[in-house]
């Protein structure tokens, strides 16, 4: 296999396969049992017992000129960085590049993909769990189980050498044969892999006090937020339970009562993704949705709180968890549920929080990659939304934020319709609380195609060739291959490639700060989370802002914004997030200040009648 001949000439290929114990949240791993690596060039076999031994950082491997191969690399590279053996700069994960040949057509487990490639003697899914049980639910293990551990982690390495061999025969058939490019896209996604466990390492410092004070008290607080919140709605009566017939007066009284979607029996549907469509650009709805947030809160267990104190997204951020290969964590994290949780977050002594974020990503590739002149103008003004309203005619040169902040709002529902595929219909429901009728609404859309005309024929180019060649890639080599024959929905490829380039960047941007040693907690979507010594705040927001851009820069050129807040405290939200996050616990204070005096009156009585009795 001429692919496996021009990797072993560049490096020592080893597979590795590692047993381990994970945390609460399922992230990292808590302990290392063991390790079991093979040298594809000669045979040779490594079994290393971990646990309680005490070679730790002590590398059998020079990781300067050793490829590891593996699948789903998270998990190697957390138990090399928890044995202090350091990240693997080289890392060939068979995870993602079977992912990316075969994703949202096969399933990706190991089993599957050994499956699929025919591989011989597979352990039965039976024999797979008696020997994770063995390892997940002890502590100690006698030298038989020892050597039992080590030998379904050798049967993995096997596995993992049989897939590998698999995964580069289908690279080289579908991608070509340039194998120094093939190579390098698979270690920069392996790269990514180590990055996204090592940010699973630091996990999110939070307010575990405030976390436990909340859990403890909102069942007997519950009740009288809502209230409180429901004032203006009036849709939930004393007993907070919810009136159907007031909620469509609002929804009528509001304009919106022809386009709300109904239930199969004609009533108007409020599941969350329904009143996710209005919440926007209604303030009344977002209120309900906040409302129905809090009533199905009935306590943060969601929070799954490591065994350090620390968060992270249960199971992890999951890379290349979207057929564009954006991360899809878990929606029960804390950048996932209702953003007054967010307050929650609170630095570790001594330091800082820092949220990062891309200013109007989307808007920024589509320009980069449609060379789209116009729209690239507009972005860099510094508010793309602002500009392009100005470009339009429906604000002067002299507007600004302040001055224009509804017609800002209504260029960014725009802009977001066209880069998340929305359609006339969605769009138009989103402008009615600007007064725009639908025709209106239609003429709108219809001007902000033909502003950023050369951004829209790019994509419709974009769409006919991927129907042509039966797949797309990203400018790394992310792709997303088409069955033979298969119908490809238009909307679902519309604006893959600038959702998947801006993956690009984000992934090129965690490597580049991971290298800087800048303490990543956390990636949402197009931002980081990090957190910084006090005294190196500002060099450290420096740096990593310089790592952003340039991850911009290299993967689609040109010269993007990155936006910051700092935190020293607690996290603060907008003044709505923050309002119900401070009427939440000025609840509990009350509620603790009522049972503190009836504590006290009790043990008032309870003296009272012992002196009746002496007496």
């Amino acid at each position: 296999m001429k692919f496996l001949e021009f990797i072993k000439k560049k490096f020592r290929v080893v597979i590795v396969d590692s047993e381990f114990q994970l945390d609460k949240s399922l992230t990292y791993p808590k302990e290392v049992l063991c390790f079991v690596y093979k040298d594809i060039s000669t045979g040779e076999i490594f079994r290393v017992w971990e646990k309680d031994q005490l070679h730790s950082a002590n590398n059998i491997f020079d990781f300067e000129t050793t490829l590891f191969v593996c699948f789903y690399a998270t998990a190697e590279a957390g138990c090399f960085m928890k044995q202090y053996y350091g990240r693997p700069p080289f890392v060939f994960d068979c995870w993602t590049e079977y992912a990316k040949l075969y994703k949202n057509q096969r399933p990706l487990s190991m089993l599957a993909a050994a499956a699929a490639y025919q591989v011989k003697n597979l352990m039965s899914v039976e024999d797979k769990e008696a020997n994770l049980n063995l390892i997940i639910k002890q502590d100690t293990w006698t030298k038989d189980e020892q050597l039992r551990i080590l030998d379904y982690c050798q049967r993995d390495v096997e596995q993992t050498e049989e897939v590998f061999y698999g995964v580069l025969k289908d690279l080289e058939k579908k991608c070509g044969d340039d194998y120094e490019i093939l190579l390098d896209q698979a270690i920069a996604r392996g790269q990514a892999m180590a990055c996204v466990q090592k940010t699973q390492l630091n996990g999110i410092p939070v307010d575990n006090k405030l976390i436990e004070e909340f859990n403890e008290y909102w069942p007997d607080v519950k009740n009288s937020v809502i209230q409180r919140v429901n004032k203006k709605l009036n849709l939930w009566d004393e007993d907070s339970k919810f009136s159907n017939e007031k909620f469509e007066k609002l929804v009528r009284r509001i304009g919106l009562f022809d386009d709300w979607p109904r239930t199969p029996k004609g009533k108007l549907q409020i599941r969350s993704e329904t009143l996710e469509l209005f919440a926007d650009t209604f303030d009344e709805i977002k209120e309900v949705k906040r409302i129905f947030n809090l009533l199905n809160s009935a306590k943060l267990a969601e929070y799954t709180i490591s065994e350090d104190g620390r968060l992270r997204p249960f199971g992890g951020f999951k890379m290349f968890g979207t057929h564009t290969g954006r991360c899809a964590p878990s929606s029960k994290w804390i950048f996932g549920t209702a953003k007054w949780g967010r307050n929650f977050m609170k630095p570790s002594y001594r330091s800082a929080l820092v949220y990062l974020d891309y200013r109007s990503e989307e808007p920024f590739v589509a320009a980069r990659l449609s060379g789209d002149k116009k729209l690239m103008d507009a972005y860099n003004t510094g508010d793309v939304y602002l500009a392009t309203a100005k470009l339009a005619g429906l604000a002067d040169d002299n507007a600004t934020k302040e001055t224009h902040g509804e017609v800002r709002v209504v260029f960014k529902v725009l802009s977001l319709a066209v880069f998340y595929m929305m359609g006339k219909r969605s769009v138009a429901k989103k402008l009615k609380k600007f007064n725009y009728s639908d025709s209106e609404s239609a003429g709108l859309l219809r001007t902000f195609k033909e502003l950023y005309q050369t951004t829209f024929d790019y994509m419709q180019r974009f769409k006919d060739d991927a129907a042509a060649y039966g797949s797309v890639h990203t400018s790394m080599g992310w792709s997303r291959f088409f069955p033979d024959g298969a119908k490809i929905n238009p909307r679902s490829i519309q604006n893959w490639s600038i959702q998947a380039e801006s993956a690009e960047i984000l992934r090129n941007a965690w490597i580049r700060l991971t290298g800087a040693n800048i303490k990543v907690c956390a990636a949402v979507h197009d931002a980081f989370l990090i957190e910084c010594p006090i005294p190196e705040v500002e060099d450290h927001i420096r740096i990593a802002k310089r790592c952003m851009v340039d991850a911009a820069r290299h993967i689609v050129g040109g010269t993007i914004q990155v936006e910051h807040e700092t935190h020293y405290g607690n996290f603060k939200q907008d003044a709505k997030d923050q309002e119900i996050f401070d009427l939440i616990f000025d609840e509990i204070n009350k509620y603790k200040k009522i049972e503190k005096y009836k504590q006290g009156q009790d043990v008032s009585q309870k003296m009272v009648r012992g002196i009746s009795v002496v007496c």
